[in-house]
């Protein structure tokens, strides 16, 4: 059988170089991604000749494989994950896998038994200019936003992080708890992996800064950019204060624009009403289409 490690901040540095060769601009991709969910969704992993394979415990369905990813082949990984799963008596499963890698599973492993899209887990993908001034009819909801934002704060300060700020960053969000926590227990581990991640900024190269009001700060950002995607694993913002999560998300873009980057992934919705209504606002072009496949049990 394959042997499978947990993932640590070390593990994420080692698997940094495989999953900046993924080109499926899906989150599960991502060193953000995939370290803040570590706990939630049991996953671990293994690195063989240079193809990373990961597993979750995805909707509580069992051990599911990630699709492989990294310099390698991915046809000797697959067969390494049908041995794995044959011999540990456990259906072939995979989950999370992009719509594109759909068709390479079944050219190496035949028909699935089943092939199930998640609409609650899929990212939004947006073009990158549509955060850099929200032009345009389409986004006239968080440009007013905006423009409201400015309009009554327009003492408003934004700043990348530095030394300083981190900490002050920190104490943003544990002293604002209430603001953030809520009932549901995805929602309680993004915010706790939200403080905790924000200790490796500088070590996974991540970017990030904060958004402030007469010096106190109202708001925050974190994310990476992998090829032509900016990914925003992080956003908060204090919402007494009108505009300020249109504001962020321009500010945080705006940060980060660079020639070469065309679209910002914000993530999905978990199937939260009011989340995929303020994401829809924002115009996405495309939604990153993800898929459990199940080969059910395999011979040995």
């Amino acid at each position: 059988m394959l042997s499978f490690k947990p993932f640590t901040a070390q593990a994420m540095r080692e698997m940094k170089p495989l999953l900046e060769l993924q080109a499926f601009r899906s989150c599960d991709y991502t060193i953000g991604g995939l370290f803040m969910w570590r706990d939630y969704f049991k996953q671990t992993y293994t690195i063989i000749d240079n193809m990373l394979i990961a597993t979750a415990d995805y909707l509580d369905m069992g051990l599911c494989y990630s699709f492989p990813v990294g310099s390698g082949s991915i046809s000797s990984a697959l067969l390494s994950i049908k041995k794995d799963a044959a011999e540990r008596g456990i259906p072939l499963r995979f989950c999370c896998v992009p719509s594109q890698a759909v068709p390479e599973l079944i050219r190496n492993l035949g028909e699935p038994v089943e092939s199930v899209e998640y609409r609650d887990w899929e990212d939004y993908l947006y073009p990158y200019e549509n955060f850099l001034g929200y032009h345009g009819k389409k986004l006239v909801t968080p440009r007013n936003h905006c423009n409201r934002f400015i309009r009554d704060y327009p003492q408003y300060e934004y700043s990348p992080f530095d030394e300083t700020s981190l900490a002050a960053a920190k104490a943003f969000l544990s002293e604002s708890a209430g603001a953030f926590l809520k009932d549901s227990p995805i929602a309680r581990e993004e915010y706790i992996r939200a403080i905790e991640i924000l200790d490796h900024i500088k070590s996974f190269g991540f970017t990030g800064g904060i958004l402030s009001v007469d010096g106190k700060i109202i708001g925050l950002s974190v994310g990476e950019i992998i090829g032509d995607t900016l990914y925003v694993h992080i956003e908060k913002a204090l919402t007494e204060y009108s505009g300020a999560y249109p504001m962020l998300a321009s500010l945080y873009a705006r940060q980060n624009a660079a020639p070469g980057i065309k679209y910002i992934n914000r993530e999905d919705d978990s199937g939260d009403p009011g989340l995929r209504r303020s994401k829809t606002e924002y115009r996405p072009c495309a939604l990153v289409e993800k898929y459990v496949v199940d080969f059910g049990l395999q011979n040995r």
